[in-house]
């Protein structure tokens, strides 16, 4: 049993025939069980990589796997490399902007009414001098992601306008709001849960405490607005039925400290049970006496021993009407955000995407699809919607193209993720880092195995034309042919991609064809295409084996090796053998 498994048993008994010398040429790809056995990170990704490099580990793997192998032994392993994955932190990390009303009134007087982008009126025609002039000090290279509104919905003259004068849902922080704290130790917060995001109060800390704290919005601007309305989105819990603790607040007069401003206390529609966490739309407050006015919103919180209640808030807007004379009446606008780069101006990368609100609804807006909460999740895998969603989007892309795909994620908070995707075979497929990799190695008469620098390479069109180019240069003109791709000294054809051996196509001081092309590769085209070519790796002579193509009558590939005899710049080297 112990001989059957033994996996030297066959070497061992080759070993017994030969005696000590024993000259093996093996082929072997790694299994999982030997990348744990190296340990680390390469245990762990079962893979090399820049940092773990095959180099270190491979030559005492072999060592210990083939013990009994001498001097000349070679290995051709094959392996899998992790590449760096592409560094998307420009993407990821980019700077905001959010087009203002101003913005919008600089594109046009309908533009800057309807205060949305449309088919006939398109961002792209704008936001290049938009950001010129809004981002200033910008430099080479600087990525915003610009968020402005869109609608599929032209804008149409109408001589009444429904806007929102200002709107903001809490999804990420507290924007403009700013929190006032004028008693206790409590204060206003934003907070997320399943990623949805909302200004949180609560007065309990231990039991009740004592609180006063307000969170007040940024200066509203209600010139020219009409019949203006307010509503909130919220929901309480451990109120105890004490609601005036708890409430939205309107001022005209609030500057720094909100114990001296004059508010005036809004009666909300709709309001929550205060004993659940079911948030409630408060419906439209009138508002219209602060009509034309400049207003602050204002959501005050109390509390004390007797009643320390929690308070969430969202989706909180100011709307009323705009009389016009060109305007549009706005349908249905979406928040559309893009990435744009500066270089001598503002221009939109080609290379990347960032998915909007409409591309995760476009994925599905039920239980369990992107469009629930715009985002994915552990449930939600974007590599199960990304690849048809970048066929959908881009129906003409080609072979090889590259978008950096940019996205919401959500894992106990949202964050912004970053994939990168190819097309390969006519389907987007997202990068893999992983490449596999066959290296040779031989054991070296220090008895340790040393990685093999043997160049292989395959001549191509342009490495032909690097031959006809040094004749050119250095034998004569009138060698070259009037199209000036091919030259009949060594019989270098960069049209046809080889040698044509007929004796007329090459020089008569040279004996055989093979002569010709010696020189060619040997003294033109290697030390031109491997200027820093070095002697030795390791103590390991570099040899360099050519495939070329030869024509007399039919094509013929051929492979000529050299070694590298003398280390760059101006490298040498010297003919082994041509097959």
């Amino acid at each position: 049993m112990l001989t059957a498994c033994n996996p030297m048993k066959d070497i061992n008994d080759e070993l017994d025939d030969k005696g000590t010398t024993y000259v093996k040429s093996i082929e072997y790809t790694l299994t999982d069980a030997d990348y744990e056995s190296l340990g680390g990170n390469v245990a762990k990704n079962h893979a090399f990589s820049g940092s773990d490099p095959a180099t270190d580990y491979i030559p005492p793997f072999l060592k210990s796997k083939y013990p009994a192998l001498t001097e000349g032994s070679v290995d051709k392993i094959t392996y899998n490399f992790k590449n760096d994955y592409p560094d998307l932190t420009t993407y990821t990390a980019a700077s905001k902007y959010t087009l203002t009303d101003a913005d919008y009134a600089s594109a046009s007087t309908t533009i800057g009414v309807a205060k949305y982008f449309s088919p006939l009126n398109p961002a792209d025609k704008y936001l290049p001098s938009i950001l010129n002039s809004a981002i200033t000090g910008a430099s080479t290279g600087d990525v915003y992601v610009v968020s402005y509104m869109y609608s599929d919905v032209e804008p149409q003259e109408s001589d009444i306008q429904d806007v929102t004068v200002y709107s903001y849902d809490f999804a990420e922080d507290l924007g403009d709001f700013t929190a006032y704290n004028v008693s206790g130790t409590q204060a206003w917060i934003w907070k997320s849960y399943s990623g949805d995001g909302y200004a949180y109060m609560t007065g309990y800390a231990s039991g009740n405490q004592d609180n006063e704290d307000w969170l007040i919005s940024p200066q509203i601007d209600l010139t020219g607005i009409t019949n203006v309305t307010f509503n909130a989105t919220q929901t309480a819990k451990y109120v105890n039925g004490k609601w005036d603790q708890l409430s939205f607040q309107v001022s005209t007069d609030f500057t720094t400290d909100p114990s001296a401003a004059t508010w005036t206390t809004l009666t909300l529609q709709n309001m929550p049970t205060g004993s659940d966490w079911t948030f409630v739309n408060s419906g439209n407050v009138d508002l219209s006496a602060f009509d034309g006015q400049k207003i602050y919103i204002g959501i005050k919180y109390i509390s004390n021993s007797s009643a320390a209640a929690t308070w969430e808030v969202t989706d909180l807007a100011v709307k009323g009407q705009k009389i016009v004379t060109k305007s549009a009446k706005i349908i249905d606008p979406v928040a559309i955000e893009e990435f744009y780069t500066y270089n001598s101006g503002w221009k939109k990368p080609t290379n990347a995407y960032i998915l909007t609100t409409p591309d995760y609804d476009s994925m599905g807006e039920t239980s369990g699809k992107p469009g629930q909460y715009n985002n994915f999740s552990s449930s939600i895998n974007p590599d199960d919607y990304l690849p048809q969603f970048l066929g959908i989007k881009f129906p003409y892309a080609q072979e090889g193209d590259v978008m950096n795909v940019i996205y919401k994620y959500y894992s106990s908070t949202t964050k912004t993720y970053g994939d990168q995707y190819s097309v390969v075979n006519g389907i987007w497929e997202k990068y893999d880092p992983v490449e596999v990799k066959t290296d040779q190695f031989i054991l070296a008469n220090t008895n340790e195995w040393v990685f093999d620098p043997t160049v292989k390479y395959t001549m191509l069109s342009s490495d032909y034309q690097i031959i006809v180019d040094y004749v050119k240069a250095n034998i004569g003109t009138q060698y070259i042919s009037s199209y000036g791709n091919n030259e009949t000294y060594y019989g270098s054809n960069a049209y046809y991609s080889e040698f044509q051996i007929s004796t007329s196509y090459f020089d008569s001081s040279f004996a055989t064809w093979e002569d010709a092309v010696k020189e060619a590769i040997g003294k033109a085209f290697l030390p031109t295409k491997y200027p820093d070519a070095v002697a030795q790796v390791s103590g390991i002579d570099v040899n360099y084996g050519i495939t070329f193509a030869t024509y007399e009558g039919s094509m013929v590939n051929h492979v000529i090796t050299f070694v590298c005899s003398k280390s760059g710049p101006s490298p040498t080297f010297t003919f082994v053998s041509i097959e």
